[in-house]
């Protein structure tokens, strides 16, 4: 049995500073160069180019070209070139009066898998314009396939397990997940409970929305109990997002309670798609 707790609310707010309040500061440091990320998720679409752009940056605009290099880490790569990818080029120009320049890699969408690939790579430079603490040297590329979601997928049974605090709690369960109209689903059994509540996908954004408030089941000594968005004690007025991937599907942290706000949270239900 999932112990009850009563919730201690917090309502979370966001601080707004005025615009007024801070000036733009302007980098009166050394020159540096760097990649502008130290990972960079890369998503290899069907039926389009494949290739992408790895991002190199300095910090002061120069009056010539300056050209950089980059060379493969391999100990820290699973990609393998002319397989998963290929260079368009290992070199880059970033313009005079410019401060960006692009490495361009080719992914291949046939050969990668939605897990993806690692590509990692090393940014070559005169030691003088490599600043300690600032310059990233190293950038690893997480190459991989789009996977492609679609309401034909979402729908049918799924085995859940719910999360407490990055731990299992309780057994795994079935769900079952059903589309009511448009974007529109109906997700069943969340919790272990006969209950049948309302999400709306995001196919862009591989996400679903579950509103709050919604009824999910009746206790037998707390009597209704709804969804919320809890995140560890406290209650956030706003959507329950969940992510979704070729795995499957990971819930945003939520509570079950009633109107004393007594009940479960919070929990964090990941469900895998029964074939």
């Amino acid at each position: 049995m999932k112990k009850l707790y009563i919730l201690l609310i917090f309502l979370l707010s966001i601080g707004l500073w005025g615009c007024d309040d801070h000036e733009a500061g302007v980098y009166k440091g050394g020159d540096f160069v760097t990649f502008l990320n130290k990972t960079e998720n890369k998503v290899i679409r069907e039926n389009e180019d494949g290739i992408t752009e790895i991002k190199i940056g300095v910090a002061k605009k120069s009056n010539t070209d300056r050209t950089f290099s980059v060379t493969v880490d391999a100990a820290n790569t699973t990609a393998v070139e002319g397989q998963d990818y290929d260079f368009v080029n290992k070199n880059v120009t970033i313009p005079a009066g410019e401060f960006v320049g692009a490495i361009k890699v080719k992914g291949y969408y046939d050969n990668l898998t939605p897990e993806g690939v690692k590509l990692t790579l090393k940014l070559n430079a005169d030691e003088a314009l490599i600043q300690a603490g600032t310059t990233i040297t190293t950038t690893t590329v997480n190459l991989s396939r789009f996977f492609e979601i679609t309401m034909e997928w979402l729908q049918g049974n799924w085995m859940a397990q719910d999360t407490k605090n990055g731990a299992n709690d309780g057994d795994p369960y079935d769900m079952t997940i059903e589309q009511i109209n448009g974007d529109t689903i109906a997700i069943g059994g969340l919790f272990g409970t006969p209950s049948v509540i309302k999400g709306i996908v995001s196919f862009d954004d591989s996400q679903i929305e579950i509103p709050v408030e919604q009824y999910v089941f009746t206790h037998n000594t707390l009597g209704p109990v709804y969804i919320f968005n809890v995140v560890g004690s406290s209650l956030k007025n706003e959507p329950i997002i969940c992510d979704i991937n070729y795995k499957g599907i990971t819930t945003g942290s939520y509570g079950l309670l009633n109107d004393e706000m007594r009940g479960w949270f919070p929990y964090i239900t990941i469900m895998t798609k029964e074939e």
